[in-house]
């Protein structure tokens, strides 16, 4: 696997965690469904508490009025006089359990009184006498006073509790009368209403919750489908080979009749004009081998004739000096053309998925063969080695694993200066050793990071060479990939100023 394939997917791992933790749509729509309702609910309750609390404020405020008119009259009708009338102002006919009555002459209560709810009779404490007399004074009812004239009613916080009290002034001129009814029950019933307004909406949030979250799944599963197939389309490498797209599993979701039918239909074209133009790409790709195949195995020939003529004439012509550099240049580069066709063979038949001849390969000895090699070749370069004790035998073509330690070696050794160290070492993968690891790394100037996305592309060259080799065409690395991946396994590379690492990972033997 190449770094920049490497690099995308480790992007889109980091996306898919922020992803992980964002909400997701389902609890979203769940969430504000349920903050509305929690709002509808709120606003109802509210809205149903003050009507409530005016309606029972009006007909309290009716009861009051019905109690001061019981309390007067009886008071005109039992007595000749005020005298009488104090004796009798808490014996009035018809008034509820917690009615409070009291007569006020010249801001003082005179007599006061209210019925218990067990329907006994009980005379004011001098606190709410004080009280009614400072309610008066606040009312205005003394100064004001001209017979027949009512203050109120509102509401007084008495010792015995809270009030809605009326302040009428006695039409016999026998001082003010107030009357009060107590508040408990309207209280009570707004209280009990609240209660019951907040246990039936959290009733009401909570079914439409469990009953939300059905509806939500059901209506999401085909957003659920969709995002299935687009992981697993992700999950492809479409870059290379022939590449089979999950069309049909998106036919479910597609329902032009809806939005999220809509949005399934349209996936389904998209995944479907996607497929169409890899097939394409297949096709052409496959001619584009096939021709390159076709064309490296006729070059062989010709070039093998070639290099013949060349040498036979070496032999049997006399040449001048300058006819034998140009004899020898012709040679030079018929070997490198063969060694091009070679390569490009090769990398046909791996991209034919031709099944690789193995046999066991002990990578020690082929480490330590190579590179000796490379220390007579290049001994402008620190060639070093760090090795394990006992043998590593991996299944594989022993002539394509020593090819992918040559170009590693030679891509090292042609891209830094002289004098570079270049480190070859030999291990297994930390944690599951089912796993043989040889890395090749450098102390060189390192590789552009734009240059890395794309290093392992045939022909794929840097314009500034690590360190002004000339090096190759280009094939070197695609080769060394195209190997590992025939033989099961993958390669990275990381570089940076001062550090340079290719790591190739190959299944051991009997893995």
């Amino acid at each position: 696997m190449s770094t920049g394939r490497a690099g995308a997917r480790s992007r889109g791992g980091a996306r898919d965690g922020a992803v992980g933790r964002a909400l997701q749509l389902r609890t979203k729509l769940l969430l504000m469904v349920l903050a509305l309702l929690t709002v509808a609910c709120a606003a109802v309750g509210a809205l149903g508490n003050a009507a409530l609390s005016v309606s029972l404020g009006e007909q309290l405020d009716r009861e009051v009025r019905d109690a001061s008119f019981r309390t007067i009259e009886y008071g005109v009708r039992a007595s000749a006089g005020p005298s009488e009338e104090l004796e009798s102002i808490m014996d009035v006919p018809a008034q509820g359990a917690g009615t409070l009555n009291a007569r006020i002459i010249d801001g003082e209560v005179v007599r006061g009184g209210l019925f218990a709810t067990d329907g006994t009779r009980q005379r004011l404490g001098d606190a709410d006498r004080r009280r009614i007399e400072e309610l008066v004074v606040e009312l205005g009812a003394e100064s004001d006073a001209d017979g027949g004239e009512e203050w109120g009613p509102v509401d007084a916080e008495l010792a015995v509790g809270r009030y809605r009290v009326l302040v009428v002034d006695d039409p016999w001129d026998w001082g003010l009368v107030l009357t009060g009814l107590p508040l408990a029950d309207k209280e009570d019933t707004l209280r009990s209403f609240g209660v019951s307004t907040a246990a039936i909406s959290t009733g009401a949030i909570a079914a439409t919750g469990l009953i939300g979250l059905v509806v939500v799944r059901r209506t999401l599963r085909p957003v659920e489908r969709l995002s299935d197939v687009a992981t697993r389309v992700s999950e492809l490498d479409l870059d290379r080979g022939e590449v089979v797209l999950p069309v049909g599993a998106v036919a479910p979701a597609a329902h032009p009749d809806t939005e999220v039918g809509r949005l399934g239909h349209a996936f389904g074209r998209m995944l479907d004009n996607v497929a169409h133009a890899l097939t394409a790409r297949q096709r052409s790709e496959t001619r584009v081998r096939r021709f390159v195949a076709d064309a490296s195995h006729e070059l062989r020939t010709p070039l093998a004739s070639i290099r013949g003529y060349a040498e036979l004439i070496r032999l049997t012509e006399p040449m001048s000096p300058q006819g034998r550099s140009s004899l020898s240049r012709v040679e030079s580069e018929a070997s490198r053309m063969t060694a091009l066709v070679e390569d490009l063979l090769l990398l046909a038949r791996l991209d034919e998925g031709r099944p690789v001849v193995t046999e066991d390969v002990d990578l020690l000895e082929l480490v330590v063969e190579t590179v000796s090699d490379l220390r007579v070749a290049a001994p402008g370069h620190d060639w070093r080695l760090e090795l394990p004790d006992e043998p590593l035998l991996v299944r594989g073509d022993p002539a394509q694993l020593r090819q992918v330690l040559i170009n590693l070696l030679a891509n090292a050794h042609q891209h830094t200066p002289a004098g570079t160290t270049v480190t070859t070492s030999l291990g297994t993968a930390a944690g599951s050793g089912d796993e043989a690891v040889l890395v090749v790394g450098d102390d060189g100037p390192g590789i552009g990071a734009d240059f890395l996305e794309h290093i392992f592309a045939r022909f794929a060259r840097e314009d500034r060479a690590r360190a002004g080799g000339s090096g190759g065409v280009g094939l070197g690395l695609s080769i060394v990939e195209a190997i590992v991946l025939a033989h099961h396994g993958h390669v990275g590379v990381s570089s940076v100023p001062g550090s340079t690492r290719f790591t190739v990972r190959l299944p051991l033997a009997g893995r």
